[in-house]
């Protein structure tokens, strides 16, 4: 959701640079509606494609470091446990 304002962002550029170019250009009025609508359309389509590719991979990345997180954890139990085990004869054989 905080990645709406450069959806809006985009298009909105879109259609600034549309209505320069027909300005320029000398067209009708009633062109340059359609061609400006058009634009902003077809920008407000691709910006909210990029919005959500970019959703998804924040999610695969967030979810990655989540999992390697989790991984490093279990690691280091499993160390302290070994460890646990391994001084747990050497005090028996001492005592």
């Amino acid at each position: 959701m905080k990645d709406k304002p450069i959806v809006i962002i985009i298009t909105l550029i879109a259609g600034s640079v549309a209505s320069i170019c027909c300005i320029i250009k000398g067209a009708e009025l009633l062109a340059t509606l359609i061609v400006v609508l058009i634009t902003l359309l077809v920008f407000l389509i691709i910006g909210l494609i990029v919005n959500s590719v970019i959703q998804k991979q924040r999610k695969d990345a967030e979810k990655r470091e989540k999992d390697e997180k989790q991984r490093l954890e279990e690691e280091e139990e499993r160390k302290r446990q070994q460890e646990e085990s391994e001084q747990q004869p050497q005090e028996d054989t001492e005592g």
